[in-house]
Order: structure tokens, then sequence, then C-alpha cells
């Protein structure tokens, strides 16, 4: 009898071994599933028979979105479409989220950063521990979640909590225990207005930049009953935070999302000649391997004025000793290379059957490198980076 060579064994076992490992994670994830299917028809059977009746008649309901949806994906004239999702509600069908997402991030050398977020969900869910009613509109008003927070030399926290939205022509307001937050205008001009009683936290005129080509989009997305419509405000602000100047470039975000939170990398570096990079990287796991759904980088060259879209984004984490995590970005084989690292942040769980993580931290940038059309660029030609790095995990619907 031929003796079968030991490397053929080795592989053999190899083999073996990896085919045991993924038998063990299908069965693993399988019964995972099977006791999440068995907590929610114990959860709906606990239910008393009102709650019941209202569970199912929510499931039908998904149905009755659709109309709601088309009216989500009429095609409007891209500067009045902007206005007309920036100063509206929408009807939002059943897992609908409606968020204004705005950062303002310096342009003087420091590390001066500020942030206003504030937003609505078509069911009940709760937001760093505080309950959120389904968000029912009554006279141009609706209940919502605001955060707000800035790095000014120490890290200041302005508001985190319920609030209440309106929106009127071409105004909306937010409105805490804390602060009162007016965004109003019309495009290419708007204005953001923040006081707690009589005392202004901030007060910023935001207009175009001189590239008109690249300063906002109106984009929307649906396949099925789940996507997302949004607006993006690129633009240049100057005004006044805690009474001190303060000056840079504005991202100004309108979103409406149809479905669930997944996890997500994003980011937006503003470097200080200008230059803008961001990337944005939404992805799922499933059997304990990561899918990337979408995978895009863009920088934004401030001298040339051209916009440079690459693919294949890595991002990779790595803790420090000393609490300021660092993140290394690459694409297109060395293509684009960065490093970031964080001197803040500010956490926020969103609960909703599930629980979803998002922690905003606030960045430098500690190494820079990229190519676009024959050119290679470092921070001797930018000049120094700032942003944001996005932090998610887990899932809520």
């Amino acid at each position: 009898m031929t003796a079968i060579p030991d490397d053929k064994i080795a592989i053999s076992n190899d083999k073996e071994s990896k085919n045991r490992m993924l038998e063990e994670r299908i069965i693993t994830e399988k019964n995972r599933l099977l006791r999440f299917i068995k907590e929610r028809n114990d959860y709906i059977r606990s239910l008393p028979e009102i709650e019941k009746k209202a569970f199912i008649a929510s499931i039908q309901s998904i149905k009755e979105s659709k109309g709601k949806i088309e009216r989500l994906l009429v095609k409007k004239e891209t500067k009045r479409g902007i206005d007309d999702l920036l100063f509206s509600f929408e009807d939002l069908p059943l897992f609908g989220k409606e968020y204004w997402f705005m950062k303002f991030t310096a342009d003087d050398g420091s590390r001066r950063q500020f942030f206003l977020m504030f937003g609505r969900s078509a069911g009940d869910i709760e937001v760093n521990g505080r309950y959120v009613e389904n968000s029912r509109i009554t006279d141009d008003k609706t209940d919502g979640y605001c955060v707000s927070w800035a790095y000014d030399e120490m890290q200041k926290s302005i508001t985190d909590d319920l609030g209440v939205i309106e929106v009127k022509a071409d105004r909306v307001t937010c409105s805490s225990k804390d602060i009162k937050a007016d965004f109003y205008g019309s495009f290419p001009k708007y204005m953001l207005d923040i006081s707690n009683g009589d005392r202004k936290v901030c007060c910023l005129d935001i207009g175009e930049p001189a590239d008109e080509n690249y300063n906002s989009e109106l984009s929307e997305y649906f396949r099925g009953l789940f996507g997302y419509r949004f607006a993006n405000l690129y633009f240049d602000f100057k005004g006044v935070l805690f009474d001190k100047e303060f000056s840079g470039k504005c991202y100004a975000q309108k979103v409406i999302v149809v479905g669930p939170l997944i996890p997500w990398k994003w980011s937006r570096i503003i470097f200080k000649n200008g230059s803008v990079l961001t990337y944005y990287i939404p992805n799922i796991e499933i059997v304990g391997v990561e899918y990337n759904i979408h995978n895009s980088i863009e920088f934004y060259d401030a001298e040339t004025r051209n916009l440079h879209r690459f693919k294949k984004a890595k991002v990779h984490e790595y803790p420090s000793e000393k609490g300021d995590k660092r993140w290394v970005l690459t694409a297109e084989e060395g293509r684009v290379f960065m490093v970031t690292r964080s001197y803040c942040k500010e956490s926020f769980s969103f609960m909703k059957n599930f629980n979803f993580k998002y922690v905003e931290n606030l960045v430098d940038v500690v190494d820079f490198q990229i190519e676009t059309d024959g050119r290679v660029i470092t921070l001797k030609e930018t000049g120094s980076g700032l942003g944001m790095v996005e932090d998610t995990s887990g899932f809520v619907i």
C-alpha cells in the first residue's frame, strides 16, 4: 500500500479543521437566530391583547409604507430640493428615521470643533437612556432628541436631552431644556443661532465656498422598502462660538433613513489649506465575517479644485496606553495612506429591541500621503489635518 505523504496529511487535517470551524460558526449563528425568533415570539405572546394587536398591525403596515417611500423618491431640482429637505418633516414609514447633523471645524490651526445633531424616529426609541415616544407631528412640531457639544481648548457638553423640533417655512428649530437652536435661510446662505437662556452659544453665517463644484449634493437610494435620502452642504462658515471668533469648514446634513441602523466607518478630515478627505464604509457581519456593502474615499484637492475618488478602503483601529486611539486608512495598494489620532470623544447609545453604539472621536492627522494624477500630496502641501472619526457597533431597527 502506498504511503500518504506527510504534507498531504497536513493539508487534509487543516482542511478538516477549517470545515469544522465553519460548521461550528454556522451552528452558532443558526442557534442565535432561533433564540431571537423564540424571544420575539415569546415577547409578542406576553403582550397585553391590545398591544399584541398593535404589534401585529405594525408588521402589516410595512406594506402600507410603500406610498410614503414613493413620495421620498420624487425627483426635485437640486438647489430647491435641498431646502425642501432641510425645512420639512417627512411622513416617515415604519423603520423611518429623520436627523439633522451639523459639524464645524476651525481653519485657524487650533483643535476647535463644534457639533449639533437632532432628530426623531417613526417609532419609540431610547437615546442615551432617555425614552423618546413615537414622534407625531402637531402644529408643525414633534418630539425628538438633541445633542450638542464642542472642543474649545477643553471638551464642553452643551446639551444631551429630549427636545422639541419645529419646522416653519425656511427655518427649523430644536429646543431642549438647555438650548434653543435655530437653523434658517435659503440656498446658498444660512444661519445657525444657538442660545442658552440669555447667553449666546454661537452665531454662525454659513455659505458657499469659492469652488461651487464641491459645495452640495442631494441623493437618494432605495431598494424595496429600505433606503435613504439626504442633502449635504459642504460650506464655509464664520461667526462667534463662546464669545470668540470662529471660522472654517461646515458639513451640514439632513438625512432620512428607512431601515435599521447598521455599523459603519466614517470620517471627515479638513486640512489647513482647505482640502477635504472623507471615507464611508457601512458593513454587516455574517458568521463572524465583516462584509462591506459600500466602500468609498473622496479627496478634494483645494489647490487644483479637483475631486478624486478611490476604492477598496481599509481602516484598522489601534488602541493606545494613553487612551489616544489611532486609525490607519489605506486604499488602492498604498495610493492613500493616513493615520489619525483621537484627542477627545463623545459616546451615544440607541436602544430599540437591540442596542446601537455610536462614538464621535475628534482626531488630528499624524501622517498623510495620497497619490492623485501623478502627484504625491503630503502634510507638507496640505498643512495639518483635523476632523472626526465615527465608531459604531451593534444594530437597531
